[in-house]
């Protein structure tokens, strides 16, 4: 059966709480999603897990094992925590190390860090650290702080990444989009990019946003 978005949706309707998408070439030339990943997707309402090579990655799929590291970029959003457990999940049969990595959006805006603003950065590692411990894993953590997020992201992955686990929104619109830092990433990542996506947001008649 060809995935598509009909077949897909037909498929949905036997009750699914998670679309598992694995694509190459997926990004077009203007850095907007390929029409083969947008159809799929337009037959799923729940969350996605997309498995994407990165623009500038090889063309063999890294394997996951002893000392392999995944990166995991945090906010304190719960998607972003989603992910690094999902990363975490990933690590502990490989026996592969985490490395989280906070990113604020204040770089990106010009914005100055304040005592406030380390103390909730201290607590979003220290929360990713205590969902570690569940799994028995230990993780490093880095800190960019002079630089937008997407530019934070490809630098550390590019110390010897093999995999990047980010936790992102869908925007509402006919095609895929989940932010400018999530597609920045992915068109200059030099590793596999797994997007772990919220659900398609549900809007009303009068194309109000529904409460999830």
């Amino acid at each position: 059966m060809e995935a598509t978005g009909e077949t897909i949706a037909e498929e949905a309707r036997k009750g699914y709480g998670l679309l598992l998408v694995g694509l190459d070439n997926v990004l077009t030339a203007d850095g907007a999603f390929a029409p083969a990943l947008n159809d799929i997707a337009a037959g799923f309402d729940g969350p996605l897990c997309l498995v994407l090579n990165g623009g500038n990655a090889g063309e063999k799929m890294p394997t996951l094992k002893a000392g392999t590291s995944i990166l995991v970029p945090v906010n304190g959003t719960q998607v972003a925590r989603r992910a690094a457990d999902l990363a975490l999940a990933l690590a502990r049969p490989n026996r592969a190390r985490i490395k989280v990595l906070y990113v604020s959006q204040k770089a990106a805006k010009g914005r100055r860090s304040t005592s406030v603003s380390h103390s909730r950065e201290e607590a979003v590692l220290k929360d990713i650290a205590d969902l570690a411990g569940r799994y028995g894993l230990h993780i490093d953590t880095a800190f960019h702080t002079r630089v937008t997020p997407d530019k934070a992201i490809t630098r550390e992955a590019a110390n010897g990444a093999a995999i990047v686990v980010m936790g992102v929104t869908q925007r509402p619109g006919g095609d895929l989009f989940f932010g400018e830092t999530a597609g920045a990433v992915l068109a200059a990542c030099n590793c596999p990019v797994v997007l772990l996506a919220s659900a398609r947001p549900k809007h009303d008649a009068a194309g109000a946003e529904l409460a999830a």
